[in-house]
């Protein structure tokens, strides 16, 4: 998505909840409620919020405080060169880019050199070890530099570590990676030097649009593999949009809810989009009756065309995927 202000583009691509949130609600909907495997969903998905928002707080400073100098803002960006990386944010201009990696996590942190990791230490004395912030960044800014590299482009690149808010508290050993606050982001950004730009105004451009191509959604593994969740243990059905109870009934003119008595004409499209971030791979014919609690053929059949879904092999022996990076 393309945001302007006051006629400027300023963000090429805004950030959007992750699909693994999404993937591990669906699960926690359809698992029974005191299976083994709900307190495991419930921590990860915290994480996964925790770590959305943290993000979407340095989000609305770019929303807030403009810059004179030509620039443009990627929220969550997945490039690929030798590998894939992730982006959490990436400022760039015909001068420089920055990569922004954003923390929010709650208790004492400390990050230690060797071995490079973050610890955490919550008021309950647990304790939490994770990779290190400061390797992830330098890891990501040589991806990046790499990945302009390989397209004729060479500009700085720096890193910089977002605590998503102040009441953070962290302890770090002697780096040259700067840590700030979001609130101190603006600043930041105004003391880099501009002078004479090493991008041309075409090249800025075509790089931008180079950037926006290059993007993939990053699709995570599906939920009952990474968890082991048994796929006898997810119940079907299609969920009531507005009762959220699972069951509801086809007929002509699309869904009834046997609960609440409202119906919905496309509620059909969510349980098969769950089925593809709860199982993965293709879906053929007969496990879209099977969730859906379809009985004709022809009736999947419909369901399954209707959606923008990619089609591989003949009537009878076709199967369905679903392209979440092409959203």
């Amino acid at each position: 998505m393309i945001i302007e202000r006051c006629g400027r583009t300023f963000i090429n691509k805004q950030r959007m909840k992750p699909l693994l949130w999404e993937g591990l609600q669906a699960a926690m909907n359809r698992l029974p409620e005191y299976h083994e495997s709900i307190p495991a969903l419930q921590t990860k998905q915290a994480t996964v919020q925790a770590g959305f928002g943290g993000e979407q707080e340095l989000d609305k400073i770019f929303e807030r405080y403009p810059f004179s100098m030509e620039y443009r803002v990627f929220q969550d960006l997945s490039l690929f060169t030798s590998t894939p990386f992730q982006l959490d944010t990436l400022f760039i201009t015909p001068w420089y880019a920055i990569v922004f990696e954003v923390k929010n996590m709650s208790g004492e942190l400390l990050v230690t050199e060797n071995p490079p990791q973050l610890i955490r230490t919550l008021e309950s004395g647990q304790v939490s070890r994770f990779n290190s912030p400061i390797t992830q960044l330098e890891n990501n800014c040589a991806l990046f530099t790499d990945w302009l590299s390989r397209r004729g482009v060479s500009i700085p690149v720096y890193g910089v570590i977002v605590l998503a808010y102040p009441r953070q508290h962290i302890d770090v050993f002697d780096t040259n990676i700067p840590i700030l606050f979001p609130q101190a982001v603006p600043t930041f950004i105004r003391k880099l030097p501009t002078g004479v730009p090493l991008l041309e105004e075409a090249d800025f451009e075509h790089l931008l649009t180079n950037l926006q191509k290059s993007h993939r959604q990053f699709i995570p593994p599906p939920i009952c593999t990474t968890f082991s969740i048994p796929s006898e243990h997810i119940q079907t059905g299609v969920m009531c949009p507005n009762c959220h109870r699972l069951g509801m009934k086809k007929y002509t003119g699309g869904w009834r809810c046997l609960s609440c008595g409202k119906t919905s004409r496309y509620a059909h499209k969510q349980a098969i989009r769950e089925w593809f971030l709860l199982f993965g791979g293709a879906m053929r014919n007969q496990d879209c009756r099977h969730f859906l609690h379809v009985e004709r053929q022809q009736t999947a059949h419909r369901l399954l065309t209707s959606m923008e879904l990619e089609k591989k092999g003949s009537y009878r022996n076709r199967t369905y995927s679903m392209r979440f990076d092409m959203e």
